[in-house]
């Protein structure tokens, strides 16, 4: 079967000309900055959808044990895990739950550690419920990303600092970290009483024979573990797909599922249940088609940089690149300008995700391989040659 590679237009907030004219100074420009796909839907999730719509009747629902059914049999199949369903909280999203267990776990002023450069909305969770933003920078080594471990160490053993959250695959510099990593990670917060956060969400999105490992896997050796995922990246449902936490101890999981009771989050959307059911069920081959389509937009990007100052930071998984302009320019404002007036394209800028991240940029390549070797070559006839 072969992917849609085109959607009709809609209004996406990638492309609302309100947005990208206040990041990027004007409105006609062309989005490979939000990570979604422009990619159309499975067709077995249009059907189920289209089904679930004909039978109009939309009273409160539950989720039925089909769904469950579902959600289980693709955790054993595609990473071995025997998912407990009595573990699992249903969000309206992964910064809803991370904002709750700061809150929850933290006092005002303790630490959270994260990895930059990383998903901005971390810094903007921690910062909103009044805590410590704590770095741990990530290490470019070559052309890979490598953990820190011993600034790891050293922030963990401080005593304020609480939480650490890590992004598996990471946004945005795509590595999938191995099990020995993780492993590593895990012992330090079992060490230090730290509870670590694993965002997830890209997990499905492994290229070129990486392996995903989830932090699910050491729950045995440390239940201080939350899992924050989503299949709405893996199916590009952000539009309508929730999100969930996977938490196996009882403490963490009943003071979070408590706040949400409060708040009356997490009840059913009837179209969010059918289009991830439907998604466990039959979107398999739809996703192996979306995974071999990015792969060849690397390729591409990697074929068209051979001989660039421009530097790919090849991805293990996601389906965003983290492209590399040290070479090219030495002010990240500059850069971001310069190359937004002169391509037309609107990339995020690497400053985005921490100042660790200057000078770098971030490229959604979930479209056409057209539009990505185009996008590549109007970068590459825009940036200095000097």
């Amino acid at each position: 079967m072969e992917i849609d590679k085109k959607l009709a237009e809609l209004p996406l907030t990638k492309s609302n000309p309100k947005t990208l004219e206040s990041l990027f100074g004007k409105s006609t420009i062309e989005p490979m900055w939000v990570a979604d796909m422009e990619f159309e839907i499975a067709k077995p999730i249009q059907e189920a959808l289209k089904k679930r719509i004909t039978n109009s009747g939309f009273g409160y629902e539950y989720k039925p044990e089909s769904f469950f059914a579902s959600q289980k049999n693709w955790y054993l199949k595609h990473y071995g895990i025997e998912l407990n369903k009595n573990h699992i909280i249903f969000s309206p999203s992964i910064t809803t739950t991370i904002s709750i267990l700061i809150e929850n776990f933290t006092s005002k002023g303790d630490g959270v550690i994260i990895q930059p450069p990383v998903f901005m909305e971390f810094r903007e969770v921690i910062r909103n419920t009044k805590r410590s933003v704590i770095k741990n920078p990530l290490k470019l080594v070559g052309k890979q990303y490598q953990i820190n471990i011993q600034d790891l160490e050293e922030k963990a053993i401080v005593d304020n600092n609480k939480v650490l959250i890590i992004c598996n695959p990471h946004n945005p510099v795509g590595r999938v970290w191995t099990k020995e990593e993780l492993k590593q990670i895990v012992t330090i917060c079992k060490e230090n009483n730290i509870i670590l956060i694993s965002d997830e969400i890209h997990k499905d999105i492994i290229l070129f024979d990486n392996q995903f490992t989830s932090a699910l896997q050491f729950v045995n050796d440390y239940e201080k573990i939350v899992v924050c995922t989503s299949e709405a990246k893996t199916f590009n449902l952000c539009g309508i797909a929730d999100a969930m936490a996977i938490i196996s101890n009882d403490e963490i999981r009943n003071s979070i599922s408590s706040t949400f009771k409060k708040y009356n989050l997490g009840r059913t959307n009837a179209l969010t249940r059918v289009a991830l059911e439907s998604a466990y069920n039959q979107g398999y081959p739809w996703l192996l088609d979306v995974i071999s389509t990015i792969e060849k937009n690397s390729k591409s990007i990697e074929c068209e940089l051979e001989n660039s100052k421009i530097v790919l930071i090849k991805p293990e998984g996601t389906y965003q690149v983290w492209l590399d302009f040290r070479k090219v320019y030495s002010d990240t404002k500059e850069m971001f300008v310069h190359l937004t007036e002169n391509t037309g394209i609107g990339l995020n800028a690497g400053h985005w995700f921490g100042r660790e991240g200057a000078l770098f940029m971030r490229m959604n390549i979930a479209t056409t391989n057209e539009k990505v070797i185009d996008a590549i070559k109007r970068i590459k006839k825009a940036v200095p040659t000097k």
